[in-house]
């Protein structure tokens, strides 16, 4: 990342990942891979099912709405401005709480988990052990 990167609102990569809308704001490789930015708008009461990282790190911030957060075993809720910072190999998932979508900004690092949202949108047809495949290669593992 040798110079800023300027994205204005409603630009970058729109990929649909089981429901969930995913806006890639910043790429792993304009950051030389430190980090991806995606901002993720849930359907109402959508579920991200139970998942954890072996290495990456997320840093969630909601913009609109209201989650349940679910990190090892305990539930938190994030209103709108609250922040959650979830470490690698932490079981986690997420749901909208509201009857209308939510919506939320990641901050992925180091990059490349994106890549698992690009992946999952280029399928023509959900495949769970396609899911599962591509998330393994791209640091998810589900936790059911």
């Amino acid at each position: 990342m040798s110079k800023p990167i300027l994205k204005p609102d409603n630009q970058g990569e729109v990929w649909n990942v089981l429901g969930e809308t995913i806006v890639c704001k910043v790429r792993g490789a304009e950051t030389f891979g430190r980090f991806a930015v995606v901002e993720e708008t849930s359907p109402p009461k959508g579920v991200v099912p139970p998942h954890f990282h072996n290495r990456t790190d997320e840093i969630i911030y909601v913009l609109e709405g209201e989650y349940d957060i679910e990190c090892d075993g305990e539930t938190s809720v994030a209103a709108t401005g609250s922040l959650i910072v979830i470490p690698r190999g932490t079981t986690h998932s997420i749901r909208n709480r509201l009857a209308e979508p939510s919506k939320m900004l990641a901050i992925i690092t180091p990059s490349g988990f994106e890549n698992f949202f690009a992946e999952i949108n280029e399928l023509k047809e959900i495949d769970a052990e396609k899911i599962v495949e591509i998330g393994k290669r791209n640091d998810l593992e589900l936790a059911l």
